[in-house]
């Protein structure tokens, strides 16, 4: 399973949407309590909740982990870890993943300038007030220097979406291969070779 760290606007949403359809890989649904983006689709991008229905599924033992960022809360679902999907934590989430039997974890961190980061959540018409929010938000929870259990990271900084993808799951597979079991690789090398 592949875990996707970064701070905002590091280029992990979108790469990922691209990995989607040149890979076989799939995206586990995150449940939030955020409000919903435009173009953003419920079920697809998040299971968006109420802070009260989040709650109610937590205590009900529904989530791998939970997480808040920026005010809102996050939880992975049970039911959706399997080795040919990915997702997209916070490092409090990490640990939690990293306990997992059930599939071997690669946990990949995406690292950005913050000028860069400003400039993408700009273009996405984000507010002023949120960008100057997630950027001081950033600084504490995304200090890589206090992220335990990383495999890689990948500076986006200067790299396309495009590439990011394909670096993203390139470095994902070499990874991956060097954790799994020998007569486990096949099929991953044979699903990638048949794109």
């Amino acid at each position: 399973m592949l875990l996707l760290l970064g701070p905002s606007a590091s280029g992990k949403t979108e790469s990922a949407k691209i990995m989607i359809n040149r890979y076989p890989i799939s995206r586990v649904v995150t449940y939030t309590t955020r409000p919903k983006r435009i173009n953003e689709i419920d079920g697809f991008d998040y299971n968006f909740v109420t802070e009260t229905e989040f709650i109610r599924l937590r205590e009900n033992n529904y989530f791998v982990e939970t997480a808040q960022y920026n005010q809102f809360l996050y939880g992975t679902p049970k039911n959706q870890i399997s080795h040919d999907k990915f997702i997209i934590i916070e490092p409090q989430g990490l640990r939690a993943f990293l306990k997992l039997n059930e599939c071997p974890i690669v946990a990949i961190f995406l690292q950005t300038n913050e000028q860069m980061r400003i400039s993408r959540m700009k273009q996405r018409k984000d507010k002023q007030e949120d960008i100057k929010k997630r950027i001081e938000s950033d600084r504490r929870e995304f200090d890589i220097s206090k992220i335990e259990g990383l495999d890689l990271i990948i500076d986006t900084t200067n790299v396309t979406l495009s590439d990011l993808a394909d670096i993203i799951y390139d470095r994902y597979c070499n990874v991956l291969s060097e954790k799994r079991h020998p007569y486990e690789q096949l099929s991953l090398f044979e699903s990638k070779t048949n794109i």
